[in-house]
């Protein structure tokens, strides 16, 4: 317990770190367009990848659609809005994960009635790559709850920041609603219900786990420190 605990005195948030964390984090300041764009790019990258490894099910696609999807920044974003106090912050990044889900279900639905033409029939029963994805089990909860924990501590070290893709393949956010499209697009309610299920634990469990490691790594209170040694700074950094 004492390594655990020098471990984790070691690794606690500073007022200096909060700089470099946020501009990680949130879309803001200068280079707040060419990050929305890069996102926006990514995300769509992602889900037509995604989306075409679900269909011809195959493994190695969907983790290649995996490993460039953005989603994870603004979950966490959120995660972290929500363990700083800052519910301007947290509410934004909130709106844009919901803007992002819509739009991966709805590029998948559309990018699966035009695969009709090459892939006539999509099976919901021997696809792995779906079957895998429609029936949320509680082991699959426990390794969100983990991922999400190493997603957040992978984000807020720089010295491990390498491990991200890795947390990002273990946390399957993409793929869920690239499912969740194609099962509207084949009229297959209950698939794509359990899908979208799936991308919910997902979410929640980065929420609840990355929230308990940035909270125990003490970024709460250097955000606190922070403000009252600035306390304008929490302002000024939202102005476009």
């Amino acid at each position: 317990m004492g390594i655990l605990r020098n471990f984790i005195a070691d690794s606690r948030f500073k007022t200096d770190d909060l700089p470099a964390f946020k501009i990680k984090l949130f879309f803001e300041g200068a280079q707040r367009r060419g990050n929305l764009e890069k996102y926006a790019i990514l995300l769509f990258l992602s889900t037509a990848i995604a989306t075409y490894g679900v269909i011809g099910d195959s493994v190695a696609t969907v983790i290649g659609a995996m490993i460039i999807a953005p989603l994870m920044r603004p979950i966490m974003a959120t995660t972290a809005g929500l363990v700083m106090g800052d519910m301007k912050r947290a509410g934004r990044s909130l709106g844009m994960v919901i803007i992002s889900v819509v739009c991966v279900i709805g590029v998948a639905w559309i990018l699966a009635e035009l695969s009709i033409v090459t892939v006539p029939v999509i099976s919901f029963q021997n696809n792995s790559q779906i079957v895998g994805r429609v029936s949320p089990r509680m082991i699959d909860l426990y390794a969100a709850l983990w991922s999400g924990a190493a997603a957040a501590f992978a984000m807020s070290r720089e010295d491990v920041a390498d491990s991200l893709p890795g947390a990002a393949i273990a946390i399957a956010l993409v793929p869920p609603l690239c499912v969740v499209g194609i099962g509207l697009a084949e009229g297959q309610w209950n698939a794509a219900g359990g899908a979208l299920l799936l991308f919910l634990t997902n979410f929640l469990s980065i929420l609840l786990a990355g929230g308990a490691v940035l909270a125990l790594l003490g970024l709460n209170k250097a955000a606190v420190k922070g403000s009252e040694g600035h306390p304008a700074a929490m302002h000024t950094s939202l102005l476009p």
